[in-house]
């Protein structure tokens, strides 16, 4: 099942896993963010980088300078066709993600999406049905899941350390990017989206959003969504490219704690906070006690000294070879997808509430 001389199986999963030493990986963009991804699938023992695939010669040669062992190409069909290429990371314009995916699934080839996976919900789920047919792997690239702190509030949450999920709230901001074909909305609130389906495990039901163009000449450079779950539960989340203070706060408050987890912290990114207790409330008109109130203890986890990134790269590795489905799987881009798409469309039509 493998293009590869390697030996396959089909574990209970469906998926096709392969016993061979190294899995061959082609990259397929590098721009900003493909660096990144070669910097990390180059330094796994498990991984080989067969090619790096970019139309522009320049960033090839930015490439070469830095890895000159790995080969490189300007012709993504030369990728497909080599039986050496297992699987192939896309790393370009949210435009282009599904041709590209969609080749490299008809070649047989595993494939890794960097977020968001596509650019509409119709899009992203002919993806996810072709890797579905074709018994392939397919990652979405929403690198927070992969993140220690979120790790850690996910499984505080399981543990049912904050009770039952009452609603979270996040902040993601920053100066504009120079130069961007997607929306704040794109750009930032994929990320603070899939950290919250991640950890409440559900796709809400509705979608409202506000958000308009302040600066931008021609994209929306503020936005603020609300979403609500079946359960009542409910998250807001503000994104922006207009403020000169990055920002990168995600809280989620529970029945009994709550968890706050800050990036911009260089140590303590995460702090676990109990319930306190306030004497105040459902107090008798007839009762005689002292009225108080005292913040809940708070608990700062250690936490793993590890790159995401790092260890989501690693993790589509496993993918293949155990025939896992990854822990941001294609489904799990659909429904981020899903939430983006519905946000926009609310703003476009007066933000009214767009059913899931």
């Amino acid at each position: 099942m493998m293009s590869t001389g390697g030996q396959t199986t089909t574990t209970e999963h469906g998926l096709a896993s392969t016993l061979q030493s190294a899995v061959g990986v082609a990259i397929i963009g590098a721009g900003y963010w493909g660096p990144n991804l070669i910097r990390n699938f180059d330094s796994l023992t498990d991984c080989q980088i067969r090619w790096v695939c970019d139309r522009k010669p320049g960033r090839l040669r930015y490439v070469n300078e830095r890895w000159p062992h790995i080969p490189l190409t300007e012709n993504y069909v030369q990728v497909l066709k080599d039986p050496a290429v297992d699987a192939v990371v896309i790393a370009t314009p949210v435009s282009t993600h599904c041709d590209l995916a969609t080749a490299a699934l008809e070649a047989g080839k595993h494939v890794f999406v960097e977020k968001p996976l596509a650019p509409t919900g119709e899009q992203a789920r002919r993806i996810v049905d072709l890797a579905e047919r074709k018994d392939r792997v397919l990652a979405t690239g929403h690198i927070f899941v992969y993140h220690p702190a979120v790790a850690a509030m996910k499984a505080a949450i399981e543990r049912g350390e904050v009770g039952q999920l009452c609603y979270a709230e996040s902040g993601r901001v920053n100066l504009g990017p120079p130069a961007s074909e997607v929306n704040v909305i794109w750009d930032l609130a994929v990320h603070d989206v899939s950290i919250l389906l991640y950890l409440w495990d559900k796709e809400p039901v509705e979608v409202i959003a506000y958000g308009r163009r302040f600066l931008h000449p021609t994209l929306i450079d503020v936005a603020f969504l609300h979403l609500r779950f079946a359960d009542g539960s409910m998250a807001q989340h503000h994104v922006s490219w207009l403020s000169p203070e990055k920002v990168r706060r995600f809280f989620v408050a529970g029945t009994e704690g709550s968890l706050k987890f800050d990036d911009t912290l260089p140590e303590g990114k995460l702090r676990v906070i109990d319930q306190g207790v306030d004497s105040r409330i459902g107090l008798k008109d007839d009762e005689v006690k002292e009225l108080y109130y005292r913040p809940g203890q708070i608990t700062v986890p250690q936490l793993p000294n590890e790159e995401p990134l790092r260890v989501e790269c690693q993790h589509f590795l496993d993918c293949i070879r155990n025939g896992h489905r990854p822990r941001a799987d294609g489904r799990a881009g659909l429904s981020v997808v899903r939430v983006l798409e519905a946000a926009e469309r609310s703003i476009a039509e007066g933000s009214r509430p767009i059913p899931l």
